[in-house]
């Protein structure tokens, strides 16, 4: 068993890639989080509440989580449930993640010991939008096609 999975994401989709050596790079599945592209205020249903203070003064209580960061973590959350359920259904044996630099962080943080341990690789680079085909040879697993013209 030496699949590899490459999980291509960024904070509101991720497509998940099964590779093995002389096989094909193929799509395994796909992830969207639509929740992370809307504004916080979108998010949360309800305004601050708000207080009068000693001398006149009025102001609005701040929630202290930003509901955009908490949609984003959930989806890494999501993401790094389902990598586990691979690991221990010993559908992969090794993981290359491949984010945006702000998600990486937050999606690495999420992953358990074991699963983390079969990442062989991460590459903060956002490739979400790369066409499928072009990502083995953009991510080094594959040798770069050589010009028969040179």
């Amino acid at each position: 068993m030496s699949k590899t999975l490459v999980m291509v994401t960024n904070a509101s989709a991720a497509r998940v890639f099964s590779y093995q050596a002389h096989e094909e790079f193929s799509l395994l599945k796909e992830f969207s989080h639509p929740e992370s592209r809307q504004k916080g205020s979108d998010l949360v249903s309800d305004r601050p509440g708000h207080y009068n203070a000693k001398g006149g003064g009025h102001g609005a209580f701040v929630s202290p989580n930003n509901p955009k960061e908490i949609e984003v973590e959930r989806f890494a959350h999501e993401l790094a449930s389902w990598l586990d359920d691979q690991r221990k259904q010993n559908r992969c044996a090794q993981i290359m993640l491949v984010a945006d630099p702000s998600f990486l962080g937050i999606l690495n943080k999420s992953l358990n010991n074991q699963t983390a341990q079969l990442v062989f690789k991460s590459l903060n680079k956002d490739y979400s939008h790369v066409v499928p085909r072009s990502l083995p040879e953009i991510l080094g697993l594959i040798a770069p096609k050589k010009d028969p013209l040179s």
